[in-house]
């Protein structure tokens, strides 16, 4: 699966790409705080088993978020359609490099990802989200709101919250 928008591509990620992606995740601090890990204590085995993981479970896809105008791999979405039930597609994650937010990128990714979605059949989605107030509001302002119910984040298990949006308007404008 690829998806192309007006400034980057969403796509697969190549196993040779996780030495990148840790630095991504080593980049977004606020995120992995507030599931209370280190981000210089995760490592390439972290990646390497999100990776995997995603590889071996029914439609999931971690994705690479790639500006093409500077050649450079500057964030990750891990989705999983159909989960927890069908009809459900689940954001495990969605991370852009810090010196790439607040640029609009997380918002073309979102609005990429949905517009597949609606395609798929997909009546609604959830987003796993940690107690960071920036991502938070980042999902808030695309209509998402807290469910009450805790999961665990992709990497370590970590204790996160569910949100939820509801497929009527399941479009997210960019």
């Amino acid at each position: 699966m690829r998806l192309e928008g007006d400034t980057l591509i969403v796509r697969p990620l190549a196993e040779a790409e996780l030495p990148t992606l840790l630095k991504i995740y080593q980049g977004t601090p606020l995120y992995f705080e507030a599931l209370g890990i280190k981000p210089n204590s995760l490592t390439l085995d972290d990646v390497r088993a999100q990776w995997q993981a995603a590889q071996s479970a029914s439609e999931r896809l971690l994705l690479g978020v790639e500006v093409p105008a500077v050649d450079l791999l500057i964030g990750v979405v891990d989705v999983q359609l159909h989960y927890p039930e069908p009809g459900i597609t689940t954001f495990w994650l969605l991370l852009i490099w810090g010196g790439f937010q607040r640029q609009g990128y997380g918002q073309e990714v979102t609005a990429l990802v949905a517009d597949w979605l609606i395609v798929e059949g997909i009546t609604e989605l959830r987003v796993v989200a940690a107690d960071n107030e920036e991502g938070l509001n980042f999902w808030q302002l695309r209509g998402f709101s807290p469910s009450g119910e805790m999961t665990t984040a992709p990497l370590r298990n970590a204790p996160a919250r569910w949100l939820v949006r509801d497929s009527r308007e399941l479009r997210i404008e960019s």
